[in-house]
This record gives C-alpha cells, sequence and structure tokens, in this order.
C-alpha cells in the first residue's frame, strides 16, 4: 500500500511531463485527480494503520517516504542547491528510501536486527533501486529534455548511462561472497537478470516491458521463491 501511495501521487505530480513522455498515462490521470489523490492518502493512512497495530515501534519507518520527499524539495542551508536541483540526486534519494523500508520492515517483523544482515540486503536493495530508476529516465529522456531536467541518460546519453548501470549492477558481485547456499544463488540469479533488462533496454525502451521486466521483477522473484521453498 506503500507504494502504490507513494508511486501514485508521484504520478500526480509528473503530469506535466507525462505530456511528451507518457501521454496516454496523463489523459487516463488527469480527469481522475481527485480519486487517485483520495486512494493514495487513504493507502498510506491504512499501512499506518496496520504497523501501529502490529508492529508500533517500525511506525518511523513507514514515513521515511514522506521525509525524504520533503527533504528532497527543501533548500536545507541558504545558498546551496536542492537536492532536487542536483542531478542523480533524485535516483539516490528514491534508491535510499525504498532500501530502507524494504530492508527493515522485514527486519522488524521477524525481530532479525542483525546489522550486518542489514547492511548488506540494505545495500543490494539500494543498487537494484538505482538501476530501475535510471533506466525509467532513459524512457522519459526526450520529456526531461524538453522540461530541462537533467538525469543520467540526458547529461551522459544512452550508451553511457548504460555502462554506467553495468558497472553499478556489478558492485553487488562482491556481496555474493557473505551469503550462503540458496541464498547466494537467489541473489546472483537477480545480478544477472539486472544484466540482461540493462542491456535489453540499452537503445529502445518499450514501457510495458520497461514494466513487465523491471517493475514486475520482483513478483517474477517471489513467485519462483515460492516455488523454490
Amino acid at each position: 500500500m506503500i507504494s502504490f501511495s507513494v508511486y501514485s501521487l508521484d504520478k500526480i505530480a509528473d503530469l506535466d511531463k507525462d505530456v511528451v513522455n507518457m501521454p496516454h498515462r496523463r489523459s487516463f490521470i488527469y480527469g481522475r485527480k481527485r480519486l487517485v489523490i483520495s486512494a493514495s492518502l487513504a493507502a498510506y493512512l491504512i499501512a499506518a494503520l496496520l504497523t501501529l497495530s502490529s508492529m508500533p515501534d517500525a511506525l518511523p519507518i513507514i514515513l521515511i517516504p514522506m521525509v525524504a520527499n520533503a527533504f528532497y524539495g527543501m533548500r536545507l542551508l541558504p545558498g546551496v542547491p536542492r537536492l532536487k536541483d542536483i542531478p542523480v540526486m533524485k535516483n539516490v534519494v528514491v534508491a535510499s528510501t525504498w532500501a530502507l523500508i524494504t530492508t527493515l520492515m522485514p527486519a522488524f517483523s521477524a525481530g532479525h536486527l542483525v546489522a550486518g544482515n542489514i547492511a548488506i540486503v540494505g545495500y543490494f536493495m539500494f543498487v537494484k533501486t538505482f538501476v530501475d530508476t535510471v533506466l525509467y529516465d532513459m524512457r522519459d529522456v526526450e520529456g526531461d529534455r524538453v522540461n530541462g531536467v537533467r538525469t543520467v541518460p540526458v547529461i551522459l546519453g544512452r550508451g553511457w548511462a548504460t555502462a554506467v548501470l553495468l558497472a553499478v549492477n556489478s558492485t553487488l558481485l562482491p556481496l555474493l561472497m557473505f551469503m550462503q547456499g540458496d541464498l547466494r544463488l537467489f541473489a546472483a540469479l537477480l545480478i544477472i537478470y539486472g544484466y540482461g533488462y540493462i542491456l535489453y533496454f540499452r537503445n529502445e525502451i518499450n514501457p510495458v516491458f520497461l514494466d513487465l521486466l523491471v517493475e514486475g521483477e520482483w513478483m517474477l522473484a517471489t513467485f519462483f521463491l515460492i516455488l523454490w521453498l
């Protein structure tokens, strides 16, 4: 519900950019803004209430996206650019936010707050999310150029952006040394899968395939994990 809420509100905020990037999505959402906003806020509230009733100590975790979004858009110090105005920071903030949530919530739920394990899983999720956000920037590169948004693909071009993503994905390989058995194999398959879709989308990006292969990665991983176990 947190994912639904945050991403739906993000789509509302990006309506102007979607004139070029995703005109069909813009036309669908534009006439339903009130419904989308209401559903998003309701989903966030329900997530907060469920967390409060089952894991009250974990309530601050689900507030991370709101806090991150606030810091991302505000000027923290006079004369210092907002994080929003610094290239790549959007990807870093989004990746950090989801890495914290997807790592800390399961850890709290399982009562397994081991710093080393949290760091390994957190970095793994950070890299996967960072790569995903840059791939979506590659999809939106034309619209971002028109709107003057300086993303990684706008600054570097598709070729160099792809090279950066391959290098970033490769930083996950050393983490395999700290894993054992099925977990190591599962993580290795996710890393290989990451190489696959980075290369697949290096020249042209079909929005439907991007959603299926990238956003759908975790549904696919969950499906195979259930079969595996």
